[in-house]
């Protein structure tokens, strides 16, 4: 019995330990679920910017500055973060506010020198600077980061693949304040240092700029590669601020077309493709002709820039005169078919295609039906009628002329660079042979003497000569009962073995010589010490035009 009783007690103490032990762990089973529900994580990613847009050497274009951010996570030591961050900050109601708060949040400063417990400052990439740097070739973004033009929206997947990012992960409370004590997670993904790489120059393209700012309303400005074509430097104005998209929004010049792929007429710098032509076709340069100032062609009368004329002439003389009725007579004696070929062999008519939603005007020529009228094609051999063209195009011919006769292939994009190595290349074309080496420097020589003793003449560079051809087009457009032109000079440099090819379109212009001619001399200026030449002081540059 008592054997049985003692049986009986353990029992009854053994179910009461188990029934106490199971109570127990209930109870801290409890108490870690109310831990882990109290207890979470609190996220703050900040985008240290999108992939960098960069010229043919390297050099950034985009992504030239800093802005710093400071990761604040308010804590216990909440009048020392103040007190640190105060200096630092735009406006301080603001970071008091958010402190009071007491959640995690990102503020603006001027430092990354804030070193106070709870915060963590990160560097950031500043997209665009006042100084715009080939903003119609690198185009926007949109408040979201995503491309809205240019390269920008091109290549906006390639740039938002090297994007950037900071990422803080605090252990926050319920009411999502960081916990005291706990060392925050910081992870860094993404690299800036990838993006595009353009054949743009930074240093030849900030000097086009310059020119023409100072010297240019409203046109364009390219330079090109006259080996390879590539575009080391375009201009078009007036330029529009990325950093003030709105402003250029409402103005009424158009600020977001790029004029330099844009076609307008081009006037008589189709006299290098009639030089061409005529040449090829048995004329020699030798031929005479006595301009009085007028030609009639089947009953209508065209006529000289010269009202006098300018008396006996050969072609080079004419064309570094620019005299049009030498011109429309050759133009004749070449035919119309002629001209037409030759054309389309230095590319006019022709759209050119950079990248996606990048491209030039196609321009237009003339039909043959067109010109079997003798006074369109009288027009046509004067660069006048249905004949518009984009500056992308006279470069290319221009490049042409200067190379010996070697049609270069427009190239805006070098390829692809992964921060380390150029990962993806595009590489440009070989250049076609358009004319002979003989007539090349045939009618390199005639632009030549028109910089040094013709219409070109203000275009003359400090060093190293140039070559080139004025042209003032007429549009059949009145302003205020005015008749609208555009002024261009198109030309190469130096003169001895050329390297560049410079084409400058001013819209509403008077005369290619005056209106376009200084903006050029002034780019070959800033390129003389890439030639070998000294360099030349702009500062005592005439006064502006603009």
């Amino acid at each position: 019995m008592q054997k049985r009783v003692i049986v009986l007690f353990f029992c009854v103490l053994l179910l009461f330990f188990a029934v106490d032990a199971r109570i127990l762990w209930i109870s801290l089973s409890e108490k870690s679920v109310q831990t882990a529900a109290g207890h979470g994580r609190y996220t703050i990613k900040v985008d240290t910017g999108r992939g960098t847009i960069y010229d043919r050497n390297l050099s950034a274009i985009v992504n030239l500055g800093v802005k710093y951010v400071a990761i604040v996570a308010p804590g216990i030591n909440s009048e020392e973060q103040i007190d640190a961050l105060s200096s630092h900050v735009f406006d301080v109601s603001v970071l008091k506010t958010n402190i009071e708060k007491g959640l995690p949040f990102t503020i603006t400063v001027d430092s990354p020198n804030i070193n106070v417990s709870g915060v963590t400052v990160v560097n950031t990439r500043v997209r665009y600077s006042e100084e715009a740097i080939a903003p119609h070739i690198v185009g926007y973004i949109d408040s979201a980061g995503s491309g809205v033009t240019g390269i920008e929206k091109s290549f906006d997947k390639v740039l938002k693949d090297y994007s950037g990012s900071v990422t803080i992960t605090y252990a926050v409370d319920a009411k999502r304040r960081a916990l005291p004590g706990v060392t925050p997670t910081i992870t860094k993904t993404g690299s800036t240092n990838g993006g595009v790489v353009l054949t743009i120059d930074r240093k030849i393209q900030q000097a086009a700029q310059a020119g023409a700012d100072k010297y240019l309303k409203s046109g364009s400005v390219i330079v090109m590669d006259i080996r390879n074509g590539d575009i080391l430097a375009c201009v078009s104005e007036p330029e529009f601020s990325p950093l003030n998209v709105k402003a250029a929004l409402n103005m009424s010049e158009s600020p977001f077309v790029n004029k330099a792929f844009s076609a307008y007429n081009l006037g008589s710098v189709f006299k290098i493709a009639v030089s061409c032509a005529a040449l090829e076709s048995g004329i020699s340069n030798g031929y005479k002709y006595t301009c009085s100032g007028v030609v009639d062609v089947s009953g209508r009368d065209f006529h000289c820039h010269k009202l006098e004329g300018h008396g006996l002439e050969d072609m080079s003389l004419a064309f570094a005169n620019s005299c049009n009725p030498y011109f429309i007579t050759i133009g004749l004696k070449t035919g119309a078919d002629k001209l037409l070929e030759v054309s389309k062999k230095f590319g006019l008519g022709r759209q050119t295609v950079f990248a996606p939603g990048i491209s030039t005007d196609s321009g237009s020529l003339p039909t043959s039906d067109e010109l079997k009228a003798p006074a369109a094609a009288a027009n046509f051999s004067m660069g006048e009628g249905n004949l518009m063209v984009t500056p992308v195009q006279v470069a290319c011919m221009v490049s042409a002329v200067a190379n010996g006769g070697l049609l270069p292939t427009p190239r805006l994009v070098k390829g692809i660079y992964d921060g380390n190595k150029m990962v993806t290349d595009y590489p440009g074309a070989v250049p076609d042979r358009v004319i002979s080496t003989e007539i090349a420097e045939q009618v390199k020589s005639f632009m030549i003497r028109t910089v040094n003793e013709g219409t070109g003449l203000p275009a003359k560079p400090t060093y190293g000569g140039a070559g080139g051809k004025t042209a003032t087009a007429e549009t059949g457009w009145l302003k205020d009962g005015k008749t609208i032109n555009h002024a261009w000079f198109a030309g190469f440099y130096p003169a001895d073995s050329p390297r560049y090819a410079i084409v400058v379109m001013c819209e509403n212009g008077s005369a290619g010589g005056t209106d376009a001619g200084p903006i050029f001399k002034y780019i070959a200026d800033a390129l003389a010490p890439t030639c070998g030449y000294p360099a030349v002081d702009q500062s005592d540059s005439s006064t502006d035009n603009k």
